[in-house]
């Protein structure tokens, strides 16, 4: 941990109270945004964010998650292409905020976007009370992920777009099928890769293909909807 920094927004949120922080996971300075709800937690949620983006792509899905008693993090990952390093950041990112937060009876559920969905996955076997997965449009270009994904032994739930250059041709679809068979894999009609992301950017979109608002919306609710059927009151 090197420093915090609690960004003064004036009027706080009546829900949930937004924090920055930079911290060092696994040997790299990263900036990392704290969700707190208004109530004790009932998990800890952490947000990873696709390939050479930041947690800045995340911002709805966190504050979502957050106003449904969630305490969300999300990390800039340190590494665009290293993933198995960005899962011992992950790794560390929730070690460091049960520890601080004393948050060790809580449950976790990571939740990651293309390729953040693989980090989080490869950091599942090593996270505590993991008690769900959520892989939005994941990537596996070269099945780094499989063997952890056949051994998960918590829920998971897939959501992703129509084979596409951005997601690899579906490879969330192959990912699915080397989970257990505690899984949930559902298609969003017509998304783009981009639709993942419920802050996304002409970057992105010039790229991936547009984004659409009703899309965005659907994919948020649902992971909000999927993360409290796994941890309910």
């Amino acid at each position: 941990l090197l420093f915090s920094l609690t960004l003064a927004s004036g009027t706080a949120p009546a829900v949930a109270a937004v924090e920055t922080h930079l911290l060092t996971l696994a040997g790299h300075a990263s900036m990392v945004d704290v969700y707190a709800p208004a109530a004790p937690p009932r998990a800890l949620a952490v947000i990873a964010h696709g390939f050479t983006r930041s947690r800045a792509q995340h911002v709805v899905l966190a504050e979502r998650l957050a106003e449904a008693g969630f305490l969300v993090v999300v990390p800039d990952l340190p590494h665009s292409v290293r993933h198995e390093a960005n899962a011992d950041a992950i790794v560390v990112l929730v070690a460091v905020m049960v520890a601080e937060r004393r948050l060790d009876t809580l449950p976790v559920v990571l939740i990651g976007t293309s390729a953040g969905g693989l980090a989080a996955l490869l950091a599942a076997d090593r996270v505590p009370r993991l008690a769900l997965w959520i892989g939005l449009d994941p990537v596996d270009a070269f099945g780094q992920s499989r063997g952890v994904a056949r051994g998960l032994r918590v829920p998971a739930v897939v959501l992703r777009a129509p084979n596409g250059a951005c997601n690899v041709v579906g490879s969330a679809r192959r990912i699915a099928t080397w989970l257990p068979n505690r899984r949930i894999e559902q298609r969003i009609a017509s998304a783009s890769h981009c639709d993942f992301e419920d802050t996304t950017d002409w970057r992105c979109e010039s790229i991936c293909g547009p984004a659409d608002a009703t899309r965005q919306s659907l994919i948020v609710t649902e992971t909000v909807k999927m993360a409290l059927e796994a941890i309910p009151d």
